[in-house]
């Protein structure tokens, strides 16, 4: 997710095939229903992020035709967007937060309206008004499922874990572990400095002092390390075979672990983490822009909707009310409580260039040292 994909219309147009059969799931128009009298609204989305059940319910409620283009990639749908130009064959991508300077800049999505999503209360406050989701004044689209990345801890050997401190204390030396790239940016948090690197756009000095003393507090800490892990898989069976009991990790790898029942938790450390949003936009140009508002209204109108994304996906919903309906398996796994939630820093898409490059470069450093 972090490397931005720049594509000119010409090599864009050449690669419009490509990126079409790349999509997830093939793109087929059938012919319409009979109760389809509205029209049609064309979606690419991610594999169980929009349940059929609420798709259903939607299109016999409105009439109108939903059409599903599943993606696995957010440079694919960057790629066709920009290929198709003017002319839009879908209505809504799912565009990750940290992401949006790409598809602005690019003028393939639009600005939207709260005004005309009549259920936009029902959105986490935490969401509604998000520094990372406001571009150039404006919001750029609806947040309906949220990853974060914090302190994962076998409950039994680890009884809380609220700072990042707890990474560094002797006590659990040779049992922790972590993403060096991610969790350095969280030991920059931890120093004091901006792990997102948004307050640096004007002084790359000042980020590079502050990366600069991050990895030297890895380096100077690396034997608490057991190994240094790059998939969420790796992370897992280390629990499982209790090689570590306290870790930084992706709520997803977590996730999956507490709803198998193993006695693992994951918290947001006091300092601030980080997370990623996946939204949902309208395309600029969209043929059925009225239909799209329809949708996202539809979406936040009850927290069942959030709940049973949630349960498919893995990933946290951004709707109110969803806490409700899980049980407490299902709390655990994908929900923070609201003080925690609050310590989440979203990706933002500012200045991604200059934090890709410094913290590659310490990240090599600390492996080396």
């Amino acid at each position: 997710m972090r490397k931005t994909l720049l594509v000119n219309r010409r090599s864009a147009l050449k690669l419009v095939a490509a990126g079409a059969a790349a999509l997830s799931s093939p793109y087929i128009i059938r012919p319409r229903p009979a109760w389809a009298e509205n029209g049609v609204l064309n979606v690419t989305t991610y594999d169980k992020f929009l349940p059929q059940d609420f798709l259903d319910k939607f299109q016999k409620e409105t009439g109108i035709e939903v059409r599903v283009r599943l993606t696995d990639d957010q440079g694919k749908q960057y790629n066709l967007l920009t290929a198709e130009g003017a002319n839009p064959s879908t209505d809504i991508v799912t565009v990750a937060g940290h992401r949006y300077s790409q598809f602005i800049q690019s003028k393939l999505i639009s600005a939207i309206d709260t005004d005309k999503i009549g259920n936009w209360k029902n959105l986490n406050s935490v969401y509604q008004d998000a520094k990372w989701a406001r571009v150039d004044g404006k919001l750029w689209g609806l947040p309906i499922l949220a990853g974060y990345e914090g302190l994962a801890r076998n409950t039994d050997y680890v009884k809380e874990a609220d700072s990042l401190e707890i990474m560094f204390d002797p006590e659990y030396k040779g049992q922790t572990s972590y993403i060096v790239s991610d969790f350095l940016t969280l030991a920059m948090q931890y120093l004091g400095y901006d792990g997102d690197f948004v307050s640096y756009t004007d002084n790359r000095e000042l980020a590079q002092k502050a990366t600069n003393e991050a990895r030297d507090l890895l380096i100077k800490n690396k034997d608490m390390v057991r190994k240094y892990y790059d998939a969420g898989s790796e992370v897992q069976q280390m629990f499982i075979n209790e090689d570590i009991y306290l870790a930084h990790s992706w709520s997803g790898p977590v996730a999956k672990l507490i709803m198998e029942g193993h006695p693992i938790q994951l918290s947001a450390p006091k300092e601030g983490t980080f997370g990623f949003v996946y939204t949902l936009n309208i395309v600029n140009n969209a043929p059925n822009q009225e239909n799209a508002y329809k949708l996202l209204s539809a979406v936040l109108a009850d927290p069942e909707v959030g709940a049973s994304m949630t349960r498919q996906s893995g990933y946290s919903s951004t709707i109110n009310g969803v806490a409700d309906l899980l049980n407490d398996r299902e709390k655990m796994a994908a929900t923070l409580p609201q003080n925690q939630l609050e310590r989440v820093i979203f990706f933002s898409s500012v200045n991604r260039d200059m934090k890709n490059e410094l913290v590659d470069r310490a990240t090599a450093e600390v492996k080396a040292a």
